[in-house]
């Protein structure tokens, strides 16, 4: 999975085709000493890890005799000013990697550990971070496998593997009692149906035909009514909330006794973490 064509790309873009770094090849032309480079962590704050798996695709397809050493692995928590990583190999070959690198690293190991920030305050309870569609194209894969890496759990992959009755859906047929009489009866065998809800009306119409419902979406409710809904559905439907959901509000959603929770949040909003590669040659 981590193998992705935009590997390819970011080699290339950087690059070009085929490889080639012009400055570090004439500086380093008559170098042929093996050299060292480390991957450190600037960040301010403790950091979770993701992309190690995508440094190792990276030297297979630049030069596979740089070596790789590290103590760590994607999920584990990083300390300022702790060495991530070593690299060893020629001097041109680790500077035409360090960008590359470097932004594969930082964003995803962002993306890991927003998510890690979020599922640490709920964890007193028994919900879940979810993540959503709101990811840059072509990144999802990688980013939602960055989810993972910081404790989330993957939504839907993308408009083809679930379906997900929204209110734009709901509003253009005229209720949600429409859009569900326009699924099979067997639809659940073949993929999970999420429905959103907005109202206490129109959770009670999709609890009256659960039989075609995973999960129902319960979308920018006051911590009262989302509870209201929580109940309603106990036993009957599992619950996701979503709609702006914050570090700073996700405890008082969870604490409503919904499964899930989704947020944008985490990839479209990830700021980089601030990582450094120092060589020694």
């Amino acid at each position: 999975m981590l193998d992705t064509p935009l590997l390819d790309i970011a080699l290339e873009e950087d690059l070009g085709v085929p490889y080639c770094d012009i400055t570090s090849s004439l500086l380093f032309a008559d170098v042929n000493k093996v050299s060292t480079a480390k991957v450190i962590s600037k960040h301010p704050t403790p950091i979770t890890i993701c992309g190690l798996p995508i440094v190792n695709q990276l030297i297979k397809k630049l030069d596979g005799s740089l070596e790789i050493q590290t103590k760590y692995q994607d999920g584990q928590t990083l300390l300022p000013g702790e060495v991530l990583l070593t690299l060893t190999g020629s001097p041109k070959t680790l500077l035409m990697l360090e960008r590359t690198m470097l932004n594969f690293l930082q964003h995803l190991s962002a993306v890991s550990t927003l998510t890690a920030k979020f599922v640490d305050l709920i964890k007193h309870t028994q919900t879940k971070i979810l993540d959503t569609r709101k990811t840059l194209p072509g990144f999802r894969r990688l980013e939602k496998y960055a989810v993972q890496c910081g404790g989330g759990v993957n939504h839907r992959m993308g408009l083809y593997d679930a379906i997900m009755i929204k209110d734009t859906h709901i509003d253009a047929l005229g209720n949600i009692h429409t859009a569900l009489s326009k699924l099979p009866e067997n639809i659940l065998e073949k993929c999970p149906v999420i429905v959103e809800i907005r109202s206490l009306s129109e959770l009670e119409t999709a609890l009256s035909e659960s039989r075609k419902i995973s999960r129902v979406l319960l979308d920018n409710m006051t911590p009262d009514l989302l509870s209201q809904c929580v109940k309603l559905c106990k036993n009957k439907l599992p619950t996701e909330a979503s709609g702006n959901i914050n570090l700073n509000t996700v405890v008082s959603v969870a604490e409503t006794g919904v499964d899930f929770i989704s947020v944008g949040k985490i990839t479209h909003s990830a700021e980089n973490v601030d990582l450094s590669m120092r060589c020694e040659i």
